[in-house]
């Protein structure tokens, strides 16, 4: 329709539009796939294309996961879900379709979508800072990504982390050195503040990977040197969580936990017996007076008052309970008059902890996870719980492998499959954590069987061995990080993760197979 050289800056311009654009929302990651897919269509020469992919290995490849999906619709028994899942999924055949038949990239272009990717993130951050903690005072961590979830904004923004890294060193002006060291360093501490968990561990792990791997390679003083510390970080880590743990659940030899008949007014304190929650190392569920807290409460904050009824706002005195707890003051009237305005605050805000709002995001994110281990551990509430569900997950997936193990229940029967397995194992869980998987390989099982996970393992780890010494510097990280992400969600089921894979994958791949050809 319109010139050669047209068509190749419409590619490049809806390349980058995505690189930035999947950082910012659904409609800027959405649109540029629709203009590369119409420009390719638009351009023709589909016999010339046809010849540069009938034999080309890694675009196969890089294909099957799609393809097998696709199969997987032919015995599914809901088709409507299996082609909204195929949807989904279709970046992972269409841009590893046009990065190959495009021709290969300038490293120019090629620089300039890294670098574009960069600015996304840096406007991600910026504003969901501005937006959450600025205009709406967000205590909620989880909510502070406005743009995807606080574990897809973790695999971004370490991505963001090593691309940085890598311009870092690769740049001889100081005044690029310093732009990208300020933006490496304002995306580690984002991820610091936000106490995205999962983006710390992984991006703990990447560094952990490559200074053992590029010491090696420098001899065996370096790599001495990289496995100490290595090794110093563990051991800080391991400290670190067994700090708070202990910290929070060995109980202290106090008189106040142990339990009493009355108050210091002769009133009887209640005992629930067979719980055995502990905040702050003091026990929770003893000595309270269950009538004088709701009372006490309701009084000072008429506007939010709480219900003993189950149906009502427990949560709230279950807030409370644990907050006093932790400030080892009475759980009466008498305890809550010791309460101050910011306390109250607190309380209202779902503190738990008397100390919390010290807390940095990250410490409160450690201390949740420790808490969420404690009730798995303890047979307590699970519902909610994003680390602990993960194991009922993976045992209700796995027992739906067993009983379809060759070729899965198809592409569209995963959660049907799945709430079925939930319902036969008596989950404690709730019907509205009915979920996948939340872990891509075994999804992959569940829907396509042994022979659809060998496959999706095929077409994720062939490309990496098939370009070894002519990959990208940053096709490491980015493997290194899918991986990683493959093995706690279900990354190619939303739009953020499968874009983030089919565009990386796509443009690293396609960039080392035109210089492995080219040499």
């Amino acid at each position: 329709m319109f010139s050669s050289n047209t068509h190749r800056l419409i590619f490049i311009f809806a390349a980058c539009a995505l690189a930035f654009g999947m950082m910012i929302g659904t409609v800027p990651t959405s649109v540029p796939q629709f203009i590369l897919l119409g420009n390719w269509l638009l351009e023709g020469q589909f016999k010339t294309k046809w010849v540069k992919l009938k034999n080309n290995k890694l675009f196969w490849v890089l294909s099957t996961v799609f393809l097998i999906h696709v199969v997987g619709l032919i015995y599914t028994s809901d088709l409507n879900a299996g082609w909204d899942d195929v949807r989904t999924k279709m970046p992972l055949m269409f841009l590893p379709l046009i990065f190959f038949s495009s021709g290969p990239l300038k490293k120019n272009e090629f620089d300039l979508m890294l670098k574009l990717f960069l600015a996304g993130c840096i406007v991600n951050v910026t504003w969901c800072a501005i937006y959450s903690f600025i205009l709406h005072r967000n205590i909620d961590l989880r909510s502070a990504s406005r743009f995807m979830s606080h574990i897809r904004l973790g695999l971004y923004l370490v991505m963001g982390i090593a691309t940085s890294l890598y311009f870092l060193l690769e740049t001889n002006s100081k005044k690029e050195k310093i732009i990208y060291a300020s933006i490496l360093f304002y995306l580690i501490t984002t991820i610091y503040i936000l106490g995205l968990a999962s983006g710390f561990f992984n991006l703990v792990l990447l560094l952990c990977i490559f200074g053992i791997y590029y010491s090696y390679k420098k001899g065996l003083k370096y790599f001495i040197l990289a496995s100490s510390g290595v090794i110093f970080i563990l051991l800080f880590a391991f400290y670190y969580i067994n700090h708070i743990y202990n910290s929070q659940f060995t109980l202290k030899e106090t008189s106040y936990n142990s339990k009493k008949l009355t108050n210091d007014v002769g009133k009887f304190y209640y005992h629930f017996e067979g719980m055995n929650q502990i905040e702050n190392g003091n026990v929770v569920n003893t000595n309270i007076i269950l009538q004088d807290l709701q009372y006490a409460w309701n009084s000072v904050c008429p506007d939010d008052t709480f219900s003993l009824d189950p149906a009502h706002n427990t949560n709230r005195f279950l807030v409370l309970l644990r907050y006093m707890s932790s400030m080892e003051i009475t759980k009466d009237s008498i305890g809550f008059s010791k309460l101050n305005t910011d306390d109250i605050k607190s309380i209202k805000l779902g503190y738990t902890h008397y100390d919390y709002k010290n807390w940095s995001y990250f410490h409160r994110r450690i201390y949740e996870l420790v808490n969420e281990f404690q009730e798995y551990k303890t047979h307590q509430e699970i519902n909610g719980n994003s680390l602990t569900m993960r194991l009922y997950f993976w045992g209700n997936a796995l027992k739906v492998i067993s009983q379809n193990p060759f070729f899965g229940v198809g592409t569209g029967d995963v959660q049907e499959a799945m709430n079925l397995a939930y319902q036969e194992s008596k989950t404690p869980l709730k019907r509205e954590w009915f979920k996948r998987p939340h872990n891509q390989f075994l999804t992959a099982t569940v829907a396509l069987g042994v022979v659809g996970l060998l496959l999706f393992l095929f077409s994720v780890f062939l490309p990496f061995f098939s370009i070894r010494k002519h990959k990208h510097s940053l096709y490491l990280p980015f493997f290194i990080l899918s991986v990683l992400s493959f093995l706690m969600e279900d990354t190619l089921e939303t739009q953020a993760g499968v874009t983030f894979f089919a565009f990386f994958n796509s443009l690293f791949v396609s960039y080392s197979y035109f210089l492995k050809t080219k040499n």
